[in-house]
C-alpha cells in the first residue's frame, strides 16, 4: 500500500511540474481511470507485445516523456523485435540476401529488415510526430541502396522477462504497471500508452515505478 500511495504522489509530482507545458503525458496523467483491462484480453495481449519491443535483453529499461527520447533509444530494441517476431519474413528471401551480400556488405547476410516497415513501427509504437533519420545502429547496419537494416548477429531472443501486473484505461490512455526481471535484477516500471482515433495505442511515457 505505501509502494502504491509513493507511487501515486510521484505521477502528481510529474502533472504538477509540467502542467505549463506541452508533453502529452502531463495532461493524460490527471485523467480519471475509467476500467481495468482484463488479463488475457486483446488489449492486454497487444500492449504486452508492445512492451518488449523496449528491451533486447536487460531487465534496465531507458525512461523517456517524449517522442524525440524514444526515436534515439529504442532504434535497436525495436529492430531486434521485429527480427524475433519475424524472423522467417526477413531471412527468407534468400534472393535478396543474396543481392545484398553481392552488392558488398562484407560477410553473410542472414536478414533484412526493409527500412520503410522499420519506419513504420517506430511511428505506430512512439508517436510518429519526429522524423526518423535511417542509420546503423549497434546491431543493425543501415545500407543505403538496398534500404534495409541487416543484423550484424543473429536476433537476440529471451534473456528477460517481462510481467503486467495492471492495466488501467482512462478516456485517452492506458495506465500499464509491469515489471522486468533478468537474473536477479528486476524493476519495476510504469508506462503511459495513448490511444488513436484508429484505435491503435503508442508510448507516451516510460519511467520507474
Amino acid at each position: 500500500m505505501k509502494k502504491q500511495i509513493s507511487f501515486i504522489l510521484a505521477l502528481l509530482l510529474l502533472v504538477t511540474l509540467t502542467a505549463c507545458g506541452s508533453s502529452d503525458w502531463s495532461s493524460y496523467l490527471a485523467e480519471e481511470t475509467v476500467s481495468s483491462v482484463e488479463e488475457g484480453s486483446d488489449v492486454w495481449v497487444c500492449i504486452s507485445d508492445m512492451l518488449r519491443s523496449l528491451s533486447i535483453d536487460s531487465a534496465v529499461l531507458p525512461e523517456f516523456d517524449s517522442e524525440i527520447e524514444a526515436s534515439r533509444l529504442f532504434r535497436d530494441s525495436t529492430l531486434n523485435y521485429m527480427c524475433c517476431k519475424n524472423y522467417r519474413k526477413y531471412a527468407g528471401n534468400g534472393d535478396k540476401l543474396d543481392d545484398i551480400e553481392i552488392s558488398g556488405v562484407g560477410g553473410e547476410v542472414i536478414a533484412a529488415v526493409p527500412a520503410n516497415e522499420f519506419e513504420a513501427l517506430m511511428y505506430k509504437h512512439f508517436g510518429g510526430r519526429v522524423k526518423l533519420n535511417h542509420k546503423s545502429t549497434s546491431l543493425f547496419n543501415y545500407l543505403k541502396d538496398e534500404n534495409v537494416y541487416v543484423p550484424v548477429t543473429a536476433p537476440i531472443d529471451g534473456g528477460y522477462d517481462l510481467d503486467v501486473s495492471s492495466i488501467e484505461e482512462t478516456e485517452n490512455t492506458y495506465r500499464v504497471s509491469f515489471t522486468c526481471t533478468a537474473g536477479e535484477y528486476y524493476a519495476d516500471y510504469f508506462a503511459l500508452l495513448v490511444k488513436r482515433d484508429d484505435g491503435s495505442l503508442y508510448f507516451s511515457l516510460l519511467m520507474h515505478g
